[in-house]
């Protein structure tokens, strides 16, 4: 990363009758839209666990200086929030936001629909991605032909499911791990794209 501020301006910044000379790094700037809107420009990159960008920028464009690439493709504003944790930053982080390992395993995040049907055992559809419901959906069943909630439709178990707090913060996590990568072969014009917007 210690190439990626090398081109942004400072800006004056007069804190508690202090003036500091800081690198101005609100600046933002987008690819030309011919570069971005070309899917074949950019590759879809699974991190493994504990993987750094710098890493990747090393192994992909022969050196880690070009981290600052991969962070301008996928429009990341703070790297170190943005890529997956480790296993082990993963668990630290899950344990401190739920007070334990276990609350996390046990405790209900929310509830999903899935699915819709039209028996217990004729399917229509599936829904991708499911909708949240509340609890008193996820929870209306028939007993004795009344319904425990009269209000709210009552779903087959099939369609429900309740996800856990471990399970959500699994799937954000996870959800980071798939990055793009910029074909090689614009490298060049990328760099050139960058130096522009600082001229």
């Amino acid at each position: 990363m210690s190439n990626f501020f090398e081109n942004y301006k400072t800006v004056d910044y007069t804190l508690f009758n202090k003036t500091f000379n800081l690198t101005n790094i609100t600046l933002r700037y987008k690819f030309k839209q011919n570069l971005s809107k070309n899917i074949y420009n950019f590759y879809d990159y699974i991190l493994t666990d504990g993987e750094r960008l710098d890493h990747v920028a090393d192994t992909y464009y022969g050196d880690s200086k070009y981290v600052w690439v991969i962070v301008l493709v996928n429009d990341m504003i703070d790297p170190q929030f943005e890529i997956p944790r480790t296993y082990y930053e993963f668990r630290k982080y899950v344990e401190n936001k739920y007070g334990s390992w276990q609350n996390a395993v046990t405790g209900v995040h929310h509830y999903e629909r899935m699915a819709v049907y039209k028996s217990e055992t004729e399917k229509i559809t599936n829904l991708d991605p499911p909708l949240i419901i509340e609890k008193k959906v996820y929870e209306n069943t028939i007993i004795d032909g009344v319904k425990l909630y009269e209000d709210v439709e009552v779903l087959f178990d099939d369609e429900k499911r309740a996800v856990t707090n471990l399970e959500y913060e699994e799937q954000l996590n996870e959800n980071k791990r798939t990055i793009k990568l910029l074909d090689i072969r614009q490298l060049g014009l990328i760099i050139e794209l960058v130096e522009s917007v600082f001229e």
